[in-house]
């Protein structure tokens, strides 16, 4: 039975021309090599499995080989080259940083740097993974690096270069390594694949090259592993139920149901991923990704972003001719704040499904049952979320202007005066206040405070400021603990945009409720009336969908701050026992009292 080699050591490149995906790196290399304009220190940064050690080993390869032709290939016939081909090279030293970080390593390394090379004409040092190195250590290598002998050369890799020290840094030229392409990976596992005789389809070659992200090393490792479960055939199939990776067949069928507003099927569809064992989260960002792509397709000069197989490239390109531009990016918008809400959530697949309700609700009409919803805003347990704005007002509009009353604004009902509580009278002796009461200065209604001037000038989905359609729905008890979450939900989605001060309003007190249909809301200054004001309409609006409540009303009350003054200062008492003891006076002169 022949020993098996893995792919990433039977396939690692042997000249500059095999390196895949670093074609900047090498030309720079080689026009080096072939100017004799090498630099005395490199340093190769970047992510793991991209190339970095390895070109190392071809560069030392190449400058010790004693018959280098002009396409820069070793021999592989000198001392040099079959002594690096058998793994005991007497001029090419390999040192990893990670367990050997200490000022004794280094010591060690710049004692072999003073022996000059018996065979070739050069000694090259490879230290991977530098960043672990210990200031102490990188300060005992620094002198040797500026100014290492002739015949030195120092090659540094990491994948974390801000790690390295600038003075280390600035002794060095620096090399940085990118992310190997989708399109150079699927290349590559091809030609190995031809070469093996695996059969293998295209699909799947790209799913093995996203699942690496970047990192060849990593793709042909799972390459592998693919041939190890499948055998010299690896299907698309194969490759997405081994890997754990979410079918692209989910996505499009999902994204057809949201765009019919189909809020079942997508609930079961989302059921079935997690009976899968797939998690919400993955799915959430693969969803967001998803729509990314269909976004990038509607343009074709953004259309070469998408790095799929042709296949479902031109799946992607029906999909997203169906899908406006406006429904793609509010849905990645609610498919972003899902992902960053999802970890901190008690109940993430409730989340996730509340998303999906939402993004039904994006194409303007969402069905549950036999019941259709004309927006997101009216799915249960919205909580008024979606970035979309309500079209219930539109509705009501149209049937405001067939109705025989036309008059732009809901009748204005006059208002029995509050009461006013005042605090009690303060200890006149003391001149104290006793503890005060809740001192209410007047109950308005929001439909009367928005009448008010000095209201801002915007509209709200086809009414005037101010405006109101006439509702003849009965009154009906008001649920406390459903008021106060609808309130939340707002307040929060108006933290969402930028509005601290209208959210800092919203919850400095609770909502009360006042009787049938009816709420109370406190307030203590013009400030958080202006606030209301200029909001007023758009929450009404929002309690009333989300309440189910047509005749609701909502009552400001202004709350005064007591007087908390003593009634008699020092000088008023004074007066008062001057006016008994007229001697007081002639005291406070003498003494040249100040009683202000």
């Amino acid at each position: 039975m022949d020993k098996f080699v893995v792919s990433a050591r039977k396939y690692r490149p042997a000249t500059f021309d095999s390196v895949v995906g670093q074609e900047a790196v090498t030309g720079t290399l080689k026009n080096a090599i072939l100017n004799k304009h090498l630099a005395q220190a490199f340093l190769f940064c970047g992510p793991r499995g991209v190339g970095k050690t390895t070109c190392a080993r071809i560069l030392a390869r190449t400058i010790n080989c004693e018959d280098l032709g002009d396409d820069l290939v070793p021999c592989g016939k000198c001392d040099p080259c079959r002594t690096f081909e058998e793994g005991h090279s007497l001029n090419i030293y390999e040192l990893d940083a990670a367990s050997n970080n200490s000022v004794d390593n280094i010591r060690d390394l710049i004692l072999q740097v003073q022996i000059a090379p018996q065979v070739g004409s050069r000694k090259v040092y490879i230290i991977d993974e530098v960043h672990m190195l210990s200031q102490s250590a990188f300060n005992a290598f620094l002198k040797t690096l500026e100014e290492p002998p002739s015949y030195a050369i120092f090659i540094l890799a990491t994948t974390e270069k801000h790690k390295i020290l600038p003075t280390i840094l600035s002794r060095c030229q620096v090399f940085d390594f990118r992310r190997i392409t989708i399109g150079d990976m699927v290349a590559h596992l091809q030609s190995i694949a031809d070469r093996e005789g695996i059969e293998v389809e295209p699909q799947a070659l790209h799913v093995i090259a996203q699942k690496a992200d970047g990192g060849l090393r990593d793709a042909l490792s799972i390459f592998d592993q693919m041939v190890s479960f499948a055998g010299h055939k690896v299907t698309y199939q194969d490759v997405v139920k081994n890997l754990n990776v979410l079918d692209h067949d989910h996505y499009f069928r999902l994204t057809e149901q949201m765009l019919q507003g189909d809020i079942p099927a997508c609930l079961v569809e989302f059921d079935t991923i997690l009976q899968n064992g797939f998690e919400g989260h993955l799915f959430v960002s693969g969803l967001a990704r998803h729509l990314r792509d269909l976004l990038v397709c509607k343009d074709p000069r953004s259309a070469e972003l998408l790095e799929v197989s042709e296949e479902v490239a031109k799946r992607y390109i029906e999909q997203a001719a169906n899908c406006s531009h406006e429904i793609l990016v509010k849905g990645l918008d609610l498919l972003g704040l899902c992902d960053v809400r999802y970890k901190a959530s008690k109940e993430p697949r409730m989340l996730v499904e509340l998303t999906l309700i939402q993004l039904c609700g994006l194409s303007g009409a969402a069905t549950v049952g036999n019941t259709v919803v004309k927006n997101s805003a009216e799915v249960p347990g919205n909580g008024g979320a979606s970035p979309v704005k309500p079209a219930t007002n539109r509705v009501r509009a149209d049937e405001q202007k067939k109705s025989p009353d036309v008059t732009g604004a809901a009748p204005t009902v006059a208002e029995p005066a509050p009461e006013i509580r005042t605090s009690d009278p303060p200890d006149v002796r003391s001149g104290v206040p006793s503890a005060p009461k809740r001192r209410v200065a007047g109950a308005t209604s929001l439909k009367e405070l928005a009448r008010r001037p000095g209201t801002a000038s915007a509209t709200t989905d086809g009414f005037a400021q101010g405006t109101l359609p006439t509702t003849k729905a009965d009154p009906r008890p008001v649920n406390e603990s459903l008021l106060r979450k609808v309130w939340q939900d707002f307040a929060l989605a108006r933290k969402r945009e930028g509005l601290n001060s209208l959210h800092a309003t919203l919850v400095a007190h609770d909502p009360e409720v006042a009787g049938l249909s009816a709420i109370r809301f406190l307030i203590v200054n013009e400030v958080q009336e202006k606030y209301l004001r200029d909001v007023g309409l758009e929450l009404l609006e929002h309690l009333r969908n989300a309440l189910d409540d047509p005749a609701l009303d909502l009552k400001v009350e202004k709350e005064e701050a007591p007087d908390l003054r003593p009634r008699y200062t020092p000088l008023d008492r004074f007066r008062i026992m001057a006016e008994r003891n007229p001697a007081l006076l002639k005291l406070k002169e003498d003494l040249d009292l100040d009683l202000g």
